[in-house]
């Protein structure tokens, strides 16, 4: 099928605002896919991977402007100055398209699979030279596309599709196109999503064997799913009102992960759903000393505590070992990890997301071969508490041991990951910071110009699947900081005005606060207060940060 059909689809996708229309449009397009229906599922957001699998294609926006300029002959400063104007990498290449000052003597028609694998395949090229392949792959694409499809090529490589086309859409496109677009099928549709997370296993599924082969989807080993989330409460009090089979457990500053067993195979996945079993040996070795299971998907929280103090080191101190790829087996002795785990997704060949919470803890606590003394793999701190009395101690104990506070389960409840249900909910101090995504930045002035400061931030409003900014953060940066942020954020710049940067929005950070007052400056309607910087958070994606509805809450409860 030629790539000008799915041009076609995006176009009339970005002509509307409407979610209905979006959601029809897309669902005609899945009916009409044919075999290239689960390309249509991921292209339809811009996507090329699942979101388990690594999506690095190892391009950068300026990489993406010189295959651009390959491709057409057109100058680079041009390119760029139609790229600041619009703001968009995506309209300079259409410009350049039209205006190119060189064509090929036989220019081939574009087609969807074309499109898809040579894009695909950046991701898979390393060494010497790969960064060239990669542009000339990009190149030679551009030089067969007419402007409308360079527009869109490009998009997808700098993952700004700006269609307004979320999970959500996606979600009910399917629900309408393979059954009614009933509620009963959309939830059909997206508890499919939640235990595989992969669109196109979805689609095909529904459109081939239907409501029972929805139903019959469920986790697998080595596929990893979201995390289940937890809502916040009041206090301790507050928490057990709502929930009337309790468990407490400690809520750890760490790194959330699942562990993947099947015999001597074991990965390792984090929250945003990333392998970083290579970053974490230690965990690979203590899972085979220390759990008893052929197989087995085990959630847990991994930190790192102080060798002197016993205090957690901040998991912006030990997170660096999410991204390590050199000194590994130094960098774990540094910070040698603690696995606190705490739930039980699947064993010995069972899915166990639909079992509740009680039998899963039992069967957890029954892996664990040791007594729990000085050992790598730890039950998490736990209690099922007969007083509010207890409870509250039980708190206060958490947070004297320097750990967030609480979380409170409901034993009776199954796993429902990615959502925020009430099967589960958070008790920490009043105040706390918030998980933001930094959308824009600006190089500094004087000795630091050569630095990115000046951090625009957003939160993430999940009815409108998009980010609303929140403030910016002026000071308070020392320079070692301002270095690691320019590192992280330099390859993610897509536009510049000036001495601003507009970024793409995948860095998220911790941010510190005085209070969150009401502002007409920012889409959200709200600004933080002399914002500080709390660390990187590496195990959270944009889509992981704090939501809109909880910077709304805060403001309403200071």
């Amino acid at each position: 099928m030629e790539y000008r059909r799915l041009v076609e689809i995006y176009d009339r996708l970005d002509a509307t605002s409407s979610t209905l229309e979006k959601t029809d449009i897309l669902a005609d397009a899945f009916v009409d896919a044919g075999e290239l229906l689960p390309e249509f599922t991921q292209l339809a957001r811009g996507r090329l991977f699942a979101s388990w699998e690594n999506d690095d294609l190892g391009v950068s926006s300026s990489l993406t402007a010189q295959a651009i300029a390959n491709a057409t002959g057109i100058d680079s400063d041009q390119i760029e100055s139609w790229w600041r104007e619009t703001g968009d990498l995506g309209d300079a290449a259409a410009n350049a398209i039209e205006n190119r000052t060189q064509t090929t003597l036989v220019s081939d028609t574009l087609e969807i699979q074309t499109v898809y694998t040579t894009l695909r395949g950046l991701a898979e090229y390393e060494g010497s030279g790969s960064q060239k392949r990669r542009i000339d792959d990009i190149a030679n694409l551009l030089a067969d596309a007419q402007p409308d499809e360079a527009r869109y090529i490009v998009r997808t490589i700098v993952g700004a599709m700006r269609l307004g086309v979320g999970e959500g859409t996606i979600r009910d496109a399917i629900a309408t196109a393979f059954f009614d677009g009933s509620d009963e099928a959309t939830r059909a549709v997206e508890r499919a999503y939640e235990v595989t997370n992969d669109f196109q296993i979805v689609s095909e599924t529904a459109r081939e064997q239907g409501r029972d082969g929805l139903d019959a989807l469920d986790v697998e080993l080595f596929r990893p799913v979201k995390a289940m989330l937890a809502q916040k409460a009041e206090d301790v009090a507050d928490a057990l009102e709502a929930i009337e089979q309790p468990l407490l457990e400690y809520k750890y500053d760490g790194m959330r992960t699942k562990i993947h067993i099947k015999g001597d195979e074991i990965r390792v996945f984090t929250r945003r759903l990333e392998d970083v079993t290579t970053q974490f040996p230690d965990i690979v070795a203590a899972v085979h000393e220390e759990i008893d299971a052929e197989s087995a998907i085990i959630e847990a929280e991994v930190v790192v505590y102080h060798p002197e103090t016993g205090s957690p080191i901040p998991f912006q101190e030990f997170s660096k070992r999410i991204k390590r790829k050199n000194d590994i087996e130094e960098l774990a002795e540094e910070y040698p990890a603690t696995v606190h785990v705490f739930d039980l997704l699947y064993h010995d060949g069972e899915p166990l997301v639909d079992t509740p919470l009680s039998e899963r803890v039992e069967r957890l606590e029954g892996l664990i071969n040791h007594d729990g003394e000085t050992k790598t793999i730890q039950r998490a701190e736990n209690l099922r508490p007969a007083s509010i009395e207890q409870a509250e101690s039980f708190y206060a104990d958490a947070l004297e041991a320097g750990q967030e506070g609480l979380i409170v389960k409901n034993l009776n409840a199954p796993y429902q990951p990615g959502s925020r249900v009430g099967y589960m909910l958070k008790v920490k101090p009043m105040m706390e910071p918030l998980d933001l995504v930094v959308v824009q930045a600006k190089w500094s002035e004087g000795r630091k110009s050569d630095w990115l400061g000046r951090l625009r931030l957003a939160c993430w409003d999940a009815e409108r699947e998009e980010l609303r900014e929140v403030g910016r953060m002026f000071s308070g940066l020392t320079d070692a900081e301002l270095r690691e942020i320019t590192a992280k954020l330099e390859p993610l710049i897509q536009s510049v005005d000036g001495r601003t940067a507009k970024l793409r929005p995948e860095v998220v950070i911790e941010v510190e606060y005085e209070e969150i007052q009401e502002s007409t400056t920012y889409d959200s309607g709200y600004a933080l207060r002399f914002p500080r910087f709390g660390g990187f958070r590496d195990d959270l994606g944009p889509e992981n940060a704090d939501r809109f509805e909880r910077v709304e809450r805060l403001y309403e409860e200071q």
